[in-house]
């Protein structure tokens, strides 16, 4: 539900009742209520999704996870999907979006709650204030969960999961709810990470494989004295049956990258299920350096490689984003001339259009209205 459809069906539901009605006459509106109401409390809020903070822990040296409590307008999460965060820093409204970090809710009272799990970004806007300022008690503004890396109606049952640093998360929570729902079939866990201490729900993962004779968990570092990058011979040396495995893909871009092209090379795409944390990069072929121009008469320089965003970004513009991987939809704005190629969909299109800037890259020069 939308929030207009929130307001709109609270309001209707207050204008039918007779004191409602001889409330309006005097001025009282549903606005006006909710302003009161969010004095008392900000979370009890009668048109917005928000959610109370109740818990925060720390994971590791440089991520924490944030336990919220969501109002009424709150309609539920699947493992995979993502909720959108709002914090107001500096008097303006930042929106980034994070994925469940725990197992789909099994009964009413774990429903009412939500995990989420934020890495420190280094320069990170919202991920800095999350770690710095938010804590238990807080309220903060919520987005309605989307994205459409969820679970299957019916799981193979041979599964490989290959993450890479804090793109662990939503496998994290399809992987926990599978095992409370009495998933029997194999899981092979395969985490890359930097060392030891950089594991994100590394004691929580163990102890499941501790629990459940089906799951494994095997940790790769990157630094140290064997270090380990994803690639055919790695993965075949890890698990030699990984290729008779539907497999679900989370993490950096560039790792994401590497093993899509191995599983393109085996024909396996269709056991491949994924998920970014931010956009793909741009291809070599189609990167090029580029001129933008902006709505008011500025041109900027766009280096090869880069999105409109980063460009924009870089070039000290504060143009609205959110998620930084083509879900919510914040970054969205018009082009009135040039052609971008869509980093998700690999589709190029030129002329005036409406285009989402964290995930276009130009193979022209662009103007944008």
């Amino acid at each position: 539900m939308t929030h207009l459809s929130q307001t709109a069906t609270w309001s209707a539901t207050w204008t039918q009742r007779p004191l409602a009605r001889a409330a309006q006459r005097i001025g009282f509106e549903p606005a006006g209520i909710n302003y009161f109401v969010e004095k008392v409390n900000p979370a009890w809020s009668l048109l917005q999704l928000r959610a109370t903070v109740v818990a925060v822990r720390e994971e590791t040296h440089d991520s924490k996870s944030f336990v919220l409590k969501p109002n009424m307008h709150w309609q539920g999460i699947s493992a995979g999907q993502h909720v959108g965060v709002n914090v107001e820093i500096n008097g303006v409204i930042h929106k980034r979006r994070y994925s469940l970090s725990r197992a789909e809710a099994t009964d009413a009272d774990a429903a009412k709650t939500i995990q989420i799990t934020v890495k420190r970004v280094d320069g990170g806007l919202v991920s800095n204030y999350l770690h710095d300022h938010i804590s238990e008690g807080d309220v903060i503004g919520l987005e309605a969960a989307d994205g459409d890396f969820v679970l299957p109606a019916e799981v193979p049952s041979k599964l490989l999961v290959l993450t890479a640093g804090s793109g662990i998360t939503p496998v994290f929570s399809q992987v926990a709810t599978l095992l409370n729902e009495g998933y029997q079939g194999d899981i092979e866990f395969v985490h890359y990470v930097r060392t030891e201490v950089d594991r994100i729900f590394g004691e929580q993962l163990e102890a499941l494989a501790a629990r459940h004779s089906n799951l494994s968990v095997q940790w790769c570092y990157s630094e140290g004295e064997r270090s380990e990058h994803f690639s055919a011979e790695q993965i075949a040396q890890r698990v030699a049956d990984y290729q008779e495995r539907h497999a679900l893909l989370c993490g950096p871009a560039g790792f994401m990258e590497a093993v899509r092209e191995h599983w393109s090379d085996i024909d396996r795409n269709d056991a491949l299920a994924f998920e970014y944390f931010g956009a793909p990069p741009v291809d070599a072929t189609d990167a090029i350096n580029a001129s933008i121009t902006l709505k008011t008469g500025k041109q900027i320089h766009l280096n090869a490689g880069e999105t409109l965003l980063d460009s924009m970004l870089a070039n000290g513009e504060r143009p609205k984003y959110g998620c930084k991987r083509g879900v919510c939809h914040e970054c969205k704005c018009r082009k009135t001339s040039g052609a971008v190629k869509n980093l998700l969909t690999g589709k190029v299109t030129a002329g005036e259009e409406d285009i989402q800037l964290c995930i276009s890259a130009p193979v022209s020069d662009v103007t944008l209205g």
